[in-house]
């Protein structure tokens, strides 16, 4: 297969190496100070919004799930 996609393991080269050029590459291009002023903006405007997704998200963890603790969700071999 001429496509393969090589298993580079945790901490892949390749994935960092794209991640660097196109995080340089968006910098290069963009007024960060201005994009991350108008997120802080969108933020405080939909606060209620972002408060109320966090309290759900804090409503329970993964370790809280009964198929997390028995591990009935994985494949046994």
């Amino acid at each position: 297969m001429a496509n393969e996609i090589k298993n580079e393991g945790e901490g892949s080269k390749t994935a960092d190496k794209n991640y660097r050029e196109t995080a340089t590459d968006f910098a290069k291009r963009t007024d960060t100070l201005q994009a991350g002023l108008q997120a802080e903006r969108e933020v405080e405007s939909k606060k209620s919004e972002f408060d109320e997704a966090e309290k759900a998200g804090k409503s329970h963890s993964a370790g809280d799930l009964k198929k997390d603790l028995d591990g009935s969700d994985f494949k046994k071999k």
